[in-house]
């Protein structure tokens, strides 16, 4: 596995929640031995079946994601006091015993009618552990995202007709800096950039073969990561997008092994300028823990609901097999033919220039293909839904696969945070 820049990108993580704080109610109508050890019993399954750092807390805490456990009925006005101190959306765990779960359909329901949100956590000790794990996901996702710096490194390609973003909203809404960064500064950093032996030679070593790309080539595309490294490093980018046909014009190579090494390293890439599909990239990537692929939509069949996705850059993490070949369109400097391996998998973009729609499917890779007339990763995916949508109401051309079925979460972020 190659080793990533010297620098690292200021991601937010030392801000990451692991921990559950529950703050119980009960009724003091209960006998006060039973309860205590109802909460004992309650709070010891779940730990055991989350794995999380679950503790009881006396009041709210920004340190920790924060649970009501509705022990018990007649605590209704008790737990509403607790729900004006938290954020929302507010979070109830019942249990099926002692009018739990009634009181929090009762306590709910005047969120709800007070124009709040919130949500019930109930069944098994697995069930409600798997929410808690997501909450913590939505919640994390959502503190990194909202004060990211986001680098534009040139304008977006010219094609990109419908990919742009309202710049005021990222900011006044989102909290989001677009960091603006000319090509010639990327050129000048990648003229002045070294290709070290050691990841070329990785490079070459991980393929199982080497097509149309020459030496040179693969020296160029190493020496093109080191130089927009150096760029997420000095700006402290939390993801970025380059216009990367510049790249093939003027240096003859392309920026699809250094979009794909930065995925790999956890910095969210994308190609040519491509705002909406960068976010899309960027979400995928903080809800699910994993390295996306971007592409475009290569081929739609709707009888047969699935959809053919192809691209240049590939991260390698998600291609145990790879061939280097060069740029499909122009035939210059170095592509990546990944194979990725057969299973779950879903596909999302967010799109309109304040990321307030959402396509996505889940469904299952069956096979990657090798045509000649597409860039060079290819991946044939078939969904559970109809994919009518993408012909008929598309939101632009690029879409983004994930491994794993994450369609619940994303759908939850984009619900709770961008939805108009």
């Amino acid at each position: 596995m190659l080793e990533g820049g010297e620098g690292c990108a200021v991601r937010d993580y030392d801000r990451v929640m692991n921990k559950v704080g529950v703050i119980v109610r009960a009724s003091a109508l209960h006998d006060k031995d039973q309860v205590r050890a109802l909460r004992d019993r309650l709070l010891g399954e779940l730990r055991a079946a989350s794995g999380l750092a679950i503790e009881e807390a006396s009041q709210p805490s920004s340190d920790h994601l924060t649970a009501i456990l509705v022990l018990t009925g007649g605590v209704e006005r008790e737990v509403l006091k607790i729900v004006a101190q938290l954020p929302s959306p507010t979070l109830l765990i019942a249990h099926p015993g002692h009018n739990s779960l009634p009181a929090s359909l009762e306590v709910l329901a005047r969120i709800r009618q007070d124009g709040g949100e919130g949500r019930i956590l109930y069944g098994s000790p697995e069930a409600i552990a798997e929410g808690l794990k997501q909450e913590l996901s939505l919640a994390n996702a959502w503190n990194t995202f909202r004060f990211s710096r986001i680098g534009v490194i040139g304008e977006p390609s010219d094609w990109l007709v419908a990919s742009d973003v309202d710049r005021a909203f990222l900011k006044g809404r989102l909290s989001i800096e677009l960091v603006h960064v000319a090509m010639d500064d990327l050129l000048a950093r990648v003229e002045k950039a070294s290709a070290p032996r050691k990841d070329v030679t990785a490079f070459v070593k991980g393929a199982k073969a080497i097509a149309e790309a020459s030496g040179d080539d693969v020296r160029g595309a190493v020496q093109v990561y080191y130089g927009l490294r150096s760029l997420v490093d000095e700006h402290r980018l939390s993801a970025c997008t380059v216009r990367c046909f510049d790249l093939v014009k003027r240096l003859k190579n392309t920026g699809c092994y250094a979009l794909s090494r930065l995925n790999d390293e956890g910095v969210p890439a994308g190609c040519e300028g491509d705002l909406q599909s960068l976010f899309s990239l960027y979400l995928a990537h903080l809800l699910s823990g994993q390295t996306a692929f971007m592409g475009n939509i290569a081929d739609v069949d709707p009888p047969g609901r699935s959809i053919g996705i192809a691209h240049c850059m590939c991260p390698l993490s998600m291609a145990p097999s790879y061939t280097v070949r060069s740029h499909f369109e122009s035939g210059l400097g170095v592509g990546i033919a990944g194979t990725m391996p057969q299973g779950a998998c879903t596909i999302l973009r967010l799109g309109g220039e304040r990321l307030d729609d959402l396509f996505i499917r889940e469904g299952i890779i069956v096979e990657t293909t090798v045509r000649e007339d597409l860039c060079r990763t290819q991946v044939r995916v078939q969904v559970e839904d109809p994919v009518d949508d993408l012909l008929t109401a598309p939101l632009g051309n690029h879409h983004i696969l994930v491994a794993g079925h994450h369609r619940e979460t994303i759908e939850r972020f984009y619900a709770r945070y961008l939805a108009s």
